[in-house]
């Protein structure tokens, strides 16, 4: 894992959400440690790590299919989250002001460039 170039996919994620990212960390699954982060939160991502690991036994106990490429959270004043599954068993959480861009975008735009540019660094 090259974190240097981890730092730059969130580099790139700030700029296409230009100014709605509000913070984002990237994390093992299962270690709830963050390697990278951008306004990191150490308690979020550990309380993302147990979230997903729960909605997958959940899921899977009640015959669903597990989680894919991510799952969105719609807060409060105008704040969403959204969590990525990544290869390698990584997860990349992100909090973004939902009044600052669009779904679309953060869908079709931001997270697979996310995705990208994660896959690069992880590939050294």
């Amino acid at each position: 894992m090259n974190v240097k170039k981890l730092k730059e996919a969130i580099e790139v994620l700030k700029d296409s959400l230009d100014g709605a990212l509000l913070a984002c960390d990237i994390w093992k699954a299962g270690s709830g440690t963050s390697i990278a982060g951008y306004n990191p939160n150490p308690k979020a991502t550990a309380l993302f790590d147990k979230v997903s690991d729960y909605m997958n036994k959940s899921l899977e106990t009640s015959g669903f299919p597990l989680l894919n490429d991510y799952y969105l959270l719609e807060l409060k004043n105008n704040a969403m989250v959204a969590v990525l599954q990544l290869k390698d068993n990584y997860q990349w959480g992100m909090l973004v002001d939902s009044s600052k861009v669009n779904l679309g975008l953060l869908l079709n735009i931001a997270i697979p460039e996310a995705r990208k540019t994660f896959e690069e660094a992880l590939e050294g």
